[in-house]
């Protein structure tokens, strides 16, 4: 089973954040050191199954990345990348985010089971300084801005949720995205 993988030098023993893409050609996962956004583990996983297989194959990856992350790191924080309901796909999409969300909530006992749901502009947004960014001008801001590189786009947006999630910032652009993520609107979750 086709794993991709960038290695940032992700040290034991530290407080992380998770990106997640959901994507059922190449589902990135993102483990982000918090105190130091230099360094972080992504996978990318194309699954060879299709249907109801291909969903069970990547709940299988997900929580065999969740435990590898836990044996050493503390989870603090998950954003994944919405879904486009206006999309072609947008039923299969809508199954695998039902999946994610599902293994957050079978997984984590805290807060950290409802993930922060990125409108995929906004993560744009983020990354790249506008919500219309192509994948080539978000990979290259990405490196522009933060230094890092991927040649797979599902690994770069999988690393900028991961960043988010931990809430971190270099400019008024970045600082404004987190700031709107904080509100409760994008947790599922019950609310008072």
């Amino acid at each position: 089973m086709p794993t991709k993988s960038f290695d940032g030098g992700l040290d034991n023993d530290t407080s992380v954040a998770i990106g997640i893409d959901q994507s059922l050609t190449g589902f990135a996962f993102t483990a982000l050191q918090i105190n130091d956004s230099s360094k972080y583990m992504t996978w990318v996983y194309k699954s060879p199954y299709f249907g109801i297989e291909r969903l069970v194959d990547i709940r299988q990856f997900l929580f065999d990345h969740l435990d590898y992350v836990s044996e050493k790191h503390s989870i603090e924080n998950i954003a994944m990348e919405g879904t486009v309901l206006a999309s072609h796909s947008a039923l299969v999409l809508g199954e695998l985010s039902a999946l994610v969300k599902l293994t957050m909530y079978d997984y984590f006992d805290k807060e950290t089971r409802f993930p922060v749901l990125v409108p995929p502009m906004t993560l744009k947004k983020y990354a790249a300084g506008k919500g219309n960014a192509k994948k080539q001008e978000m990979l290259l801001q990405m490196y522009k801005r933060w230094g890092v590189e991927f040649n797979d786009d599902n690994a770069a947006d999988s690393y900028a949720l991961a960043r988010l999630a931990a809430g971190i910032y270099k400019d008024k652009v970045e600082q404004a995205v987190v700031e709107q993520m904080k509100d409760p609107k994008y947790r599922d979750q019950a609310r008072d």
